[in-house]
């Protein structure tokens, strides 16, 4: 969804269909109509506290004092503004009275999405809050699909935060199978249409899971995909960004060029092991190529299907081993594994008493900063302990009106 309603100025009546059209194709809402800058300001002044996108048409004249009395009355509300004129001192013009983006008409679709891109993201409050986790394997078959695909599950159904989960494998997928879902769209058909994407474009391909979860599926059949340069896909990662307040990107584990690139652009790494020599030996020679700043702040390695009774493979003896701080655990239930991935459904939806899912809330305490309540609370899991102990969300109100807040559209 656009991150502002979007209010018209007087628009021409041949061009709204087309206007509205594009606007519905970029997610946005179109709020209100006018038919010009004097009474939308009459009628809008007094609800200055949440902004929103004006788009205002000018005549050939270039009359820039609309925008400019816009702009003073509605101080705040970013404008952009329509202009049949191919003149640059016009353009100046309209800029200077206080328009943030200038487009030219004709109408041109593609120019109109990127000017309202540009937009969304500096107008978008919610930008700084927004997280990017990149989810990739010591080894294969260390089990970092389902870490990832639950990790996201969670943050999205316990949390309530809109969440995107991406399989960035460029082999056949599987994300689309353990969702039980079947996309239109996937990665390489992005990749092939790389040289015009946007957020606009991805936000299509995205296929709902539920309320707060969408995904980004691999492919889908054996089809070979062409080189991929590493900078396109972190330009959809960089669209996925403004699309949700948390993405999860699941990596092959292939530590090449490509995939070190992309984690380059993730908040936080998650690194999945498991006790074996060859996983330990991998997990080792890729710390060691990280950054030190990444080791320090943003690195978190998780010991999947965790027995601790393996010497020489504890999770204190691998803590030391390796020089990092923060290695954590993920209990093994191969029964409730196997009927997740058998019946195309998440972890919480086929055996919410797994251990699996309170190591899990465990780490997602934990790398999300959230505080923890030690004592039991009614046998509820971590998460749940979270929620009794916090009470408030970021703006102070209980997490239960937070959810009927969103549920109502305030």
């Amino acid at each position: 969804m656009y991150p502002l309603p979007v209010v018209l100025v007087g628009i021409e009546s041949g061009l709204l269909p087309t206007l509205r059209r594009d606007l519905a194709d970029a997610a946005a809402e179109v709020e209100s109509e006018f038919l010009s800058a004097f009474m939308a300001i009459e009628c809008l002044r007094h609800y200055r506290k949440q902004p929103r996108l004006l788009i205002a048409q000018l005549d050939a004249d270039c009359r820039a004092d609309a925008i400019q009395r816009l702009g003073n009355s509605l101080s705040g509300w970013p404008i952009l503004a329509l202009l049949p004129s191919e003149k640059a001192e016009d353009f100046l013009r309209v800029n200077r009275a206080g328009a943030v983006q200038v487009v030219p008409l004709p109408l041109d679709s593609q120019d109109l999405l990127r000017a309202l891109s540009a937009i969304g993201s500096q107008f978008d409050r919610g930008a700084l809050e927004r997280q990017v986790f990149g989810v990739t394997s010591a080894t294969g078959g260390s089990g970092a699909t389902t870490i990832a695909v639950n990790f996201a599950y969670e943050i999205a159904e316990q949390l309530g935060r809109p969440t995107i989960l991406a399989e960035l494998t460029l082999q056949m997928g599987s994300l689309a199978s353990l969702f039980d879902v079947q996309p239109r769209v996937t990665l390489p058909h992005l990749i092939q249409e790389i040289h015009r994407v946007d957020d606009f474009l991805v936000e299509k391909t995205l296929v709902p899971v539920s309320e707060t979860l969408r995904i980004l599926a691999g492919p889908n059949e054996l089809k070979s995909i062409r080189s991929v340069e590493p900078e396109h896909i972190v330009k959809i990662v960089e669209c996925l960004k403004k699309l949700a307040e948390v993405t999860v990107l699941d990596m092959p584990g292939t530590f090449d060029e490509l995939e070190f690139q992309v984690l380059k652009a993730c908040d936080q790494v998650i690194v999945v092991a498991t006790q074996s020599v060859p996983s330990i030996k991998s997990l080792k020679l890729f710390c060691e190529s990280l950054p030190e700043e990444r080791l320090i702040h943003s690195l978190w390695v998780v010991l999947n299907r965790y027995n601790p009774g393996t010497k020489g493979f504890t999770c204190a003896e691998i803590k030391q081993m390796l020089g990092v701080a923060r290695v954590l655990t993920v209990a093994n239930d191969f029964r409730a594994v196997s009927l997740s991935v058998n019946k195309g459904r998440p972890l919480r939806q086929v055996a919410p008493g797994t251990p699996i899912l309170r190591d899990l809330d465990d780490l997602i305490t934990q790398i999300m900063g959230l505080e923890r309540n030690q004592s039991k609370t009614n046998g509820q899991g971590l998460l749940g302990r979270v929620f009794h102990s916090l009470g408030k969300n970021r703006s102070g109100r209980s997490l239960a009106l937070a959810r009927r807040d969103r549920e109502r559209g305030t």
